[in-house]
Parts: C-alpha cells; structure tokens; sequence
C-alpha cells in the first residue's frame, strides 16, 4: 500500500519560503540548540517525511521542526504514531541521538556526506574508492580503533612540525576511508562509540592540515563533520576542539561574528573538559573577541584570564591529543588574541610580552607554531612599535619558517610586508620585503 504523502508538512515548509534542504539545517540547529547534540535531517530525510515514508520523528526532531515552522502542535504538521502495542519479535533498532532506524541512516549519510567528494585528485584517492562498500558487512574491534587513533597522532605531530601542505591530501583519504568503518558491526556498543571518538579525533587533525594548506572549504567539512562524531560519540572535548577549530578559520576568514558563536559553543558543558582542554578554549573564544576590537576588550582579557586559572590547574590525566599543549603555546595563544586588539588601538605592549615569550620558549627546533609566533611579533612591531626591530624580527621569521609549509605561515608573512609599506624609507624594512617576496614565491609554499 503505497505511503499518504504528508500534505501539511509540505505546505508548511512552502509557505515559509525553505527548501528541503534549507528546512533541514534550520531544524538541525534548533536540535542542537535544544538538546547541545548534533541534529542528522538532510533534504533526503525531509522529503521522506513529506512523502509519508517517516510520520513519527523522535521528539526532539518533531519540538524543533515545530519551532522553525511556527506551529503548536505535532498534528498541524501531519505527524502521529504508527507504533502499535502490539509485542513485536526481535529487538527495535538501536537508537542514535532518540531516533530510529531511518534517523540512524540519516545521521550516518549527514556524516559520510560531510566527507564524501573531499578526496583530492591524486593517487592517494584510489584506496579511499577501493574501500566503499566494504565496510557495511565489516566486524569492527577496538584494533581499528587504536589504529585510526595512532594515525591521528602520527598527522598531528608532522603538522605541528611542517604545516600542513605537504599531507593535506595524505590525511584527508585516510578520513575518507576510516569513515566506511562508521557503518560496520560491532559486537558491543562501547566499541562503536569509541570509533565515532577516533573518527573525530582523525578529522579533526585533517581540518586542521586542511586550512594550514589553505583549503578552507574542505577544512570547514571536515571540522563539522568531527563535531558530529563527537557528538555522536558523546565526546565534549573532541566537540569542543573542533568548533574552536571552526572558530579560529573564522577569525582567519574575518566572519567576527561567527568566529565567536563558535567559540562560544565550544564553552558549552566546560564541566565536562579538563583543564588544559578548557584552557584552550578559553583562548579561542578570547581570541574570537579580540578581533572585533576595542569594543571586546573587557571581554577578551576576561577570556585570557580565565584561560590562565584553567592552565594553571592541569592535571596528569588529559586527552592525549592535546599533550603537546605547553606554556610557550599558551602565550603564544593569549598573544594572538589581544594581536587582534592590539593593531586596532589597544595595548600593544601586553601582546608583545605575551609573544616575546612565546617565542623564548618555544623549543628550538623549526615549528609552525614557532614561525607563527615570531611573524605575529613582527607585525605587531612594525604595526605599532619599532620598524627596524621588526625587520630583525621578520628575518628571524623567514629563517624560522624553514621546512614549514603552511598557507596561515605565509598570510602571516603577506601582512608582516603590508605593515612595512609605511616604513619603505628604512633599507632594513626594504630587505625584509624583499626576502619575504622571495619566500613567496618558493615553488612548494
């Protein structure tokens, strides 16, 4: 017996001018908003409903999809149950997020969709396509969970060192094909759930290796696909890494005020993170006020603050993917939150002491994080200081760089010479251009 279309849904969704699609990602953020979980309708899920396929969402689908289209109750939008209390054989499906089986497809397609088409056009891609389809009937262990964790590692540790263009492409096949394990069998749930965690923790590092290289795009996908699995994992500080990940391309993007709505997501539930992990994003979301100015500077100082008494009470047991976490990378975090307040007025002094002290701890070795800190040093100082310490400083940037290959190494060094032009008087300034030019123009940077 074919399904009775869902009239009313359908007219209500029109008559609020939204597309399937559109009505989908509203409903999704107002699950979110409701619950502090990952909503999984797509354009897919709601035309199901609309063609009578699915008439009975879970209750946290059917309160937000109530509360974007403006109605009161469940039987305006066409929705009633069709369980029965008749007993049933077998066991109903497992529940994901309070659905059913259909919403677990769902939140499974919003995750691998997430993915899906990220694989670049190299080699590398061929193991991605070879492992499609596979995965479904697998038996998935907590041996391929490690595994997925120590790649994670393994692409963490080369983008602290490197930057992230030389294995952007590397990591994101590897996601791609650590993703056909999310759809797997696993003999107990704690399994399943602790391969949503790895999956997250895996994407997002490619997020990260992905906006290095410049690949902003497929950096934004990544970083919301790994606050899904996180969520789905029930995982609060992978959550909270990736939104501050969302944030900090934001800023990067000059989208202020998502920049801070993100970072201000990632404080959700700061109960549930350890310190150095609430320490972060604390930095995040100072940072995220610190570019909009002057007028967040209260605010912004308060963050750092608050990002200080957190670090200051780390303890033995954290993640260990933020074990690289030290005090040189906090200054230089703190430092680059009030750069941003810094260039537009504020104090420049304490954000040079916040840098300068980066950049005396950070170990000796080249790192991005090292060359980012000695870059935002020298703008600063060329911004608001000393032009000729600034050159110095610059050289020392262009030495420091190195090995690293990273597009947010180079944006840096494109504002350090825009900061110089009113200095080009001064041959030490006209030197540093000309060697920040060189740079720039490096076949592989």
């Amino acid at each position: 017996m074919p399904n009775e279309p869902n009239d009313l849904l359908r007219t209500a969704r029109e008559s609020a001018g939204l597309t399937q699609g559109q009505l989908a990602e509203l409903a999704n953020a107002q699950v979110e908003r409701d619950t502090g979980k990952l909503g999984a309708m797509d354009d897919d899920y709601v035309g199901k409903l609309e063609r009578g396929v699915h008439r009975w969402p879970n209750r946290h689908y059917r309160s937000a999809l109530r509360a974007t289209l403006r109605v009161s109750s469940d039987a305006a939008l066409g929705f009633y149950s069709t369980r029965h209390r008749a007993v049933t054989v077998g066991s109903s499906p497992r529940q994901v997020n309070g659905g059913d089986e259909v919403e677990r497809k769902a939140f499974l397609r919003v995750l691998a969709g997430s993915v899906a088409g990220l694989a670049f056009s190299d080699p590398l891609s061929v193991f991605a396509a070879s492992a499609a389809g596979t995965a479904g009937s697998r038996r998935v262990g907590l041996t391929d969970v490690e595994q997925i964790r120590h790649v994670a590692r393994m692409y963490a540790n080369q983008d602290h060192l490197f930057g992230g263009g030389l294995a952007a492409q590397a990591v994101v096949t590897q996601l791609s094909a650590s993703t056909e394990l999310l759809e797997g069998r696993f003999a107990k749930d704690t399994t399943r759930t602790a391969l949503f965690s790895a999956v997250a923790d895996l994407a997002d590092t490619a997020a990260g290796m992905c906006f290095d290289a410049g690949l902003h795009q497929q950096a934004e996908r990544c970083f919301r696909f790994a606050v899904g699995c996180a969520t789905e994992a029930g995982d609060w500080a992978l959550r909270a890494k990736a939104l501050s990940g969302l944030s900090n391309l934001a800023v990067h993007q000059e989208r202020h005020d998502d920049a801070l709505s993100y970072s201000e997501m990632a404080l959700v539930r700061t109960d549930r993170l350890t310190p150095v992990v609430r320490a972060v994003m604390h930095t995040r979301h100072a940072r995220a006020l610190g570019a909009m100015g002057t007028p967040r500077e209260r605010d912004c100082l308060a963050a750092v603050h608050r990002a200080e008494d957190c670090f200051a009470d780390r303890v033995v047991d954290e993640p260990d993917w933020i074990s690289y976490y030290s005090q040189a990378r906090l200054e230089r975090d703190v430092g680059r939150a009030l750069l941003g307040l810094a260039l537009n007025g504020g104090d420049h002094l304490e954000a040079q002491r916040r840098l300068s002290a980066a950049v005396q701890t950070f170990p000796k070795q080249h790192s991005r994080g090292k060359a980012l800190a000695i870059v935002n040093l020298a703008v600063l100082t060329m911004a608001r200081d000393d032009p000729a310490h600034a050159s110095q400083l610059g050289h020392d940037a262009v030495t420091s760089a190195g090995p690293v290959r990273s597009d947010r190494v180079l944006e840096a060094f494109r504002q350090l010479r825009n900061q110089s032009q009113a200095h080009h008087d001064l041959p030490a300034v006209r030197d540093l251009d000309q060697r920040i030019s060189q740079l720039l123009q490096t076949p592989g940077l």
